[in-house]
């Protein structure tokens, strides 16, 4: 299945993923879970989703961090439960991270009830997002979803995600009637930035991966204040950023179109005016932050698409592909 397609399948496959969460977390005890210090793994794009996730339990009040697997190899017990995100449920660092800490309480999040990491972890929710292309789109806000979800269940707050398919609708929508001025403004750079503050770092991890991904155009992420302490001087005509938030972003986003550096930004802010270099994509406000990062990464993913179309990459496979990367199937 192509890229572009599975971006377009989301509404559905992030409704089939409600569904099936919703219905699962009606018989599953999440209590294990309710330790003093909650840490979220992944690898690629789970770990910007783990950002995502954690930073939301820290808003709500939970001493929750993002940790990657190589922080556990000193054999540190760095937090007492643990949730792992991972599509398909074989990245080999992911699976050895629940194996690193068999004292937490550990929950697995993928689409495969069967695979290692669901058999490494405590707990496990399936996804059903359906297929899914490279780069990831549906498993990402699927992951994201099934993550929002389960915490809410936890903390027994009322479902902010119910919505979110509809919101994919017309977020797509919207992001979509963009994508031609930003086709002109943004082929062949040699760089992109992606920014974003809590959450939305996150987010703009998961941003700068696509864009890596997708059109082989160096990207990275920036914490939206480290980005102004030296990170943004190399950026100029030649060179793009894609800004995500409703504070510091917006006159970040309007300082980089007065130096000549194409930005877009991803906004719930009311009234920022569009100019010569710059693109705005207002979307919806929601109070949860995950499902915030859900709705903000639309927009780069279509993105994203432009960019690989406009380097003549649409739905060119990956070149580098490690033999060390996935847990290997047995048979």
């Amino acid at each position: 299945m192509s890229y572009r397609s599975t971006i377009a399948r989301q509404p559905e496959a992030l409704a089939d993923t409600h569904a099936a969460v919703k219905a699962e977390l009606a018989g599953m005890d999440l209590s294990i879970l309710d330790k003093p210090v909650i840490g979220v793994t992944g690898i690629g794009a789970s770990f910007a989703a783990a950002t995502v996730v954690a930073a939301e339990m820290q808003a709500q009040g939970k001493r929750a961090f993002a940790i990657r697997s190589v922080d556990m190899d000193r054999g540190l017990d760095l937090c007492d439960a643990l949730v792992g995100l991972s599509h398909r449920g074989r990245s080999v660092e992911t699976v050895a991270a629940l194996e690193k800490l068999p004292q937490a309480a550990r929950l697995a999040i993928t689409n495969d009830p069967e695979s290692p990491l669901a058999k490494a972890a405590n707990l496990h929710l399936r996804l059903a997002n359906g297929s899914d292309a490279t780069p990831s789109s549906t498993g990402y806000t699927a992951t994201l979803l099934a993550a929002g979800m389960a915490f809410e269940t936890l903390m027994g707050a009322a479902d902010s995600f119910a919505a979110i398919p509809a919101l994919a609708t017309e977020v797509l929508a919207t992001a979509g009637a963009k994508m031609k001025r930003l086709a002109a403004l943004m082929p062949a750079r040699r760089a992109v930035d992606c920014v974003g503050a809590g959450a939305a770092l996150g987010t703009a991890d998961g941003a700068s991966l696509l864009i890596r991904e997708a059109s082989r155009i160096p990207a990275a992420a920036y914490d939206t204040r480290h980005y102004l302490h030296g990170p943004m001087e190399s950026m100029d005509a030649g060179t793009a950023v894609v800004l995500f938030g409703a504070g510091r972003e917006v006159e970040l986003a309007q300082h980089l179109q007065k130096i000549g550096c194409p930005a877009l930004l991803v906004t719930t802010a009311e009234g920022v005016a569009e100019g010569d270099l710059l693109t705005v994509i207002k979307v919806p406000a929601v109070e949860n932050r995950i499902a915030q990062g859900i709705i903000d990464i639309f927009a780069a993913q279509l993105l994203a698409a432009e960019l690989s179309d406009a380097a003549g990459l649409t739905d060119t496979k990956f070149r580098y592909r490690m033999s060390d990367t996935k847990v290997p199937v047995a048979g």
